[in-house]
């Protein structure tokens, strides 16, 4: 039986996409991102990402921005370096076939360990990591900064790929 058709399809990132994940990011986090540095970083080496479109009108739901380094034949790592969901789109899957698609691709180019870093108090990313099958490895106690004037500890999260 055939999967049903999800209400967004996935793209790959480009440089034509800078505004948008402008746009994105700050609607996700404190600090966003300028175009400039989303352009900057895409033009590093090994960095790759994706990003969810809703299929009824093309409106950019999400994105994940990863960078991989491969040292030799199945030995590399990479990490995600930013994924955001519109908050109108969440609990819709856009997060997790983002960080599957970036998965694949990580171990298609040889990477054996990803990592990430993500605040303590997010709980929902928290829980999609973990159902994915990363783990903490590490701690940086009031890593984040709170508009509030709080900090938040970041962990950091380690996945064996498949590669």
């Amino acid at each position: 039986m055939a999967e049903p058709l999800r209400p967004f399809y996935l793209v790959g990132l480009g440089l034509t996409h800078v505004e948008v994940l402008a746009a994105l990011h700050a609607e996700n986090f404190d600090e966003g991102w300028s175009a400039q540095s989303f352009d900057t970083t895409l033009r590093m080496p090994g960095a790759y990402g994706f990003m969810a479109v809703r299929r009824t009108d093309d409106e950019p739901l999400g994105f994940a921005l990863f960078r991989a380094a491969v040292f030799d034949a199945g030995d590399g790592e990479a990490e995600v370096l930013s994924i955001a969901t519109r908050p109108q789109a969440r609990g819709q899957g856009v997060a997790r076939a983002l960080m599957a698609q970036g998965l694949q691709l990580a171990a298609e180019l040889g990477v054996q360990t990803m990592f990430l870093e993500v605040a303590a108090d997010n709980v929902s990313a928290l829980g999609l990591y973990q159902a994915m099958g990363f783990a903490q490895s590490g701690q940086r106690k009031g890593y984040y900064a709170r508009p509030d004037g709080q900090r938040a500890d970041a962990l950091v999260m380690r996945l064996e790929t498949s590669a």
